[in-house]
């Protein structure tokens, strides 16, 4: 008898726990809408095309990057690679290239294979330039462009931001991390997390 009260006494405890924990985050609200997706077409590492509809009803986490890029964009990419084994289920990954007459869907997706991306969670996107970047600058507020310099340095082709960007199951932009932030890979999750509870 004493087993089951007690029992009884911890699932009350439980529920009042998850209970409050459920209203706090409901408390926070929701967080702003800072842009939002509009319909675009792109095609992802295994030559499928990809457009709003296909991201609707999945929170999104996105960054700019390209496969040529031997410093910054490669911290990107096991930054990504590292979020993607810790990110819950149902969460899409998305790379877009700041190279897109370079990076083919093939290119990308022999890119992909060195962070071990899992096609179903994590899309690399390419296409025409102008959309790539109309997507990428007008939509989800990211700097991308070519330099237009030449330069002995092929990371100095292409000036882009460093930036995580959380988009919520609508593809609204919700939060925008610094990937240079010393906890930028468990703010990603918490912001994820935080769509989760209030969507």
């Amino acid at each position: 008898m004493e087993s089951i009260i007690q029992r009884g006494l911890w699932g009350a405890l439980i529920a009042s726990l998850l209970a409050v924990s459920v209203a706090y985050f409901r408390s926070l609200g929701a967080p702003p809408i800072l842009s939002e997706l509009h319909d675009f077409s792109l095609t992802n590492q295994l030559g499928n095309p990809v457009n709003r509809a296909s991201l609707r009803g999945r929170i999104s986490v996105v960054n700019v990057v390209f496969s040529r890029c031997p410093t910054q964009c490669r911290r990107l990419s096991a930054q990504m690679q590292r979020i993607q084994s810790r990110i819950p289920s149902g969460v899409r990954l998305l790379t877009l290239t700041a190279d897109p007459e370079h990076d083919t869907p093939e290119v990308l997706k022999r890119y992909g294979l060195e962070y071990q991306a899992s096609s179903d969670k994590w899309w690399m996107l390419t296409g025409r330039k102008s959309e790539v970047y109309r997507v990428a600058v007008a939509d989800l507020k990211f700097a991308v462009v070519e330099s237009g310099e030449p330069s002995p340095k092929i990371e100095d082709l292409f000036i882009h931001s460093a930036d995580f960007g959380v988009l919520d199951s609508e593809g609204r932009l919700r939060f925008v991390i610094h990937s240079e932030d010393s906890d930028a890979e468990d703010q990603v999750l918490r912001s994820v997390k935080r769509l989760k509870g209030i969507l």
